[in-house]
């Protein structure tokens, strides 16, 4: 090893006696090398035609399900609905399904008592007289009442959530709620 000193009195180490590199590779080494990488790719190409041939031999056939089974799978993957999207089938499907009017007790029973019963969200027990009267008073009467539930109130959605009542089903049931809590 020597030191030279450049110009800039920086020391500069040069190395002078470097040993030759390994370059001579003999050709027995590629051959046995190309050998071993085509014995690899043998065993993994067998190993898949393997696999596969187990996969074909174990796995259940399922064209010859009996009728039964067939239709057991197509029960349980049918849709569970359709989506109607064409304004023109929404009023034919809203005509169809067309009912007769509810009376207030049915109304109260099947939409309003599962908030008013418990006094879910604030919304005045069926039998708190003070909270009704209040809300009366504060309404204008029962017709202030009505139209409040129509349009909805606080955490009350319009219709008490079920937007197919009619103004005088959801009249009858606030008549009756009231009538209920004495008011």
């Amino acid at each position: 090893m020597h030191c030279v000193a450049l110009a800039t009195d920086t020391p500069y180490f040069a190395f002078t006696h470097l040993p030759a590199p390994e370059t001579v590779v003999s050709k027995d080494q590629d051959k046995k090398f190309m050998i071993s990488f085509a014995g690899v790719l043998a065993l993994l190409f067998g190993i898949t035609f393997g696999i596969i041939v187990l996969a074909m031999i174990m796995a259940p056939k399922h064209d010859n399900a009996s009728e039964v089974e067939q239709k057991k799978v197509a029960a349980r993957t049918a849709p569970l609905g359709t989506v109607v999207t064409d304004p023109a089938l929404l009023v034919k499907t809203a005509a169809v399904a067309a009912r007769e009017p509810w009376t207030g007790e049915q109304v109260y029973t099947q939409v309003c008592s599962a908030c008013h019963d418990a006094g879910v969200l604030a919304a005045p027990m069926l039998t708190d007289k003070a909270a009704w009267t209040t809300r009366k008073g504060a309404a204008g009467g029962a017709d202030g009442l009505t139209a409040s539930a129509i349009k909805g109130k606080n955490s009350m959605p319009a219709r008490g959530g079920k937007a197919d009542l009619s103004d005088d089903e959801i009249k009858a049931a606030v008549e009756l709620m009231l009538q209920r809590a004495g008011v």
